[in-house]
């Protein structure tokens, strides 16, 4: 019974819910993160936001049964392809938690319940149409990250810096490359394309140079939402700390380079990104950089004009 239960949360997947925590970044950078009589609604959304994960993650096993085989990993952690679980049960699951989806839509009726379709339907998209054509795949994947931020602003009614939503954006493109390219390390080119097919049309040498591309944009919208961001007419950064956050830029590049050394030097971390909390220095980088935003975006530290740029 107990291997059941297990099967029954890797089918969810539970273990990549951490991702979905980025719906919380509208409320930290619009200075709510605070305001505690809010939570109950946050939790609730973060849970809508789960189950629709969930959905994509089932259908998406169901219809990569045969190839998940071939990934020695995925053949361990995918309860379909191992045969722990039976391609009728994920249906029936998937549809019992379909309903419980569409009935809190229908109660909500708002701009939430428009970004929990959009992530559904971002999967759905992807798992029958994208996923079949190669550099859309990982931009299709991405793109659910937007969705995901922004649901946690429609629940507060709040607004994010477009910097911020594009640098959301880019941080996605950024993990979902990397994990191609720990794909081919694992795989090989030849059991790459048998596991997906657009793998036929990437190769390492490409993935690599689309990850410096992503990995360069991704620290420029940064750095861009540093200067710009708190000049916003409706940025909640304190005026005496306007121009500060661009010190936390290195920090930024740190952790931008830091992965792209993981990528090769440990893969099997760029696979599960999960793993990422086991590297000490990506977990020092990452404290550092979010105590420093913090305290530049909710404290107000004086008039430091000799260091502001």
């Amino acid at each position: 019974m107990a291997s059941k239960f297990k099967a029954v949360f890797q089918l969810l997947r539970v273990r990549q819910y951490y991702k979905n925590l980025i719906l919380f970044i509208g409320v930290f950078f619009a200075g709510k993160l605070f305001e505690f009589p809010e939570y109950p609604r946050l939790l609730l959304g973060f849970f809508l936001i789960c189950l629709s994960s969930s959905l994509v993650y089932i259908l998406n096993d169901i219809m990569d049964i045969e190839s998940d085989k071939i990934h020695s990993e995925k053949m361990l952690t995918r309860p379909l392809a191992n045969g722990t679980l039976s391609k009728m049960f994920a249906w029936v699951l998937f549809f019992i938690i379909f309903g419980i989806e569409i009935g809190f839509i229908i109660y909500f009726k708002n701009l939430f319940s428009i970004m929990i379709v959009l992530v559904f339907l971002n999967g759905v998209l992807y798992n029958f149409v994208l996923k079949q054509i190669a550099f859309a795949d990982i931009i299709c994947l991405s793109t659910t990250y937007i969705w995901r931020a922004l649901a946690g602003c429609a629940i507060l009614n709040v607004r994010i810096s477009p910097w911020l939503t594009i640098t959301v954006f880019l941080t996605a493109l950024l993990l979902a490359t990397g994990k191609r390219i720990a794909d081919f390390d694992l795989l090989g080119s030849e059991d790459a394309s048998k596991h997906k097919k657009t793998y036929d049309e990437y190769s390492s040498a490409l993935l690599n140079n689309i990850l410096i591309i992503v990995g360069t944009a991704l620290f420029i919208m940064y750095t861009l939402y540093c200067v710009l961001g708190p000049q916003e007419s409706d940025s909640i950064v304190p005026l005496e700390n306007q121009g500060l956050l661009v010190f936390s830029t290195p920090f930024a590049l740190f952790l931008i380079i830091r992965y792209i050394y993981l990528i090769h030097a440990k893969p099997i971390i760029a696979r599960n990104a999960e793993k990422l909390i086991t590297d000490k220095p990506m977990v020092i980088g990452s404290l550092t950089l979010g105590i420093l935003v913090l305290s530049i975006l909710y404290l107000e530290i004086g008039t430091w004009d000799f260091f502001i740029l």
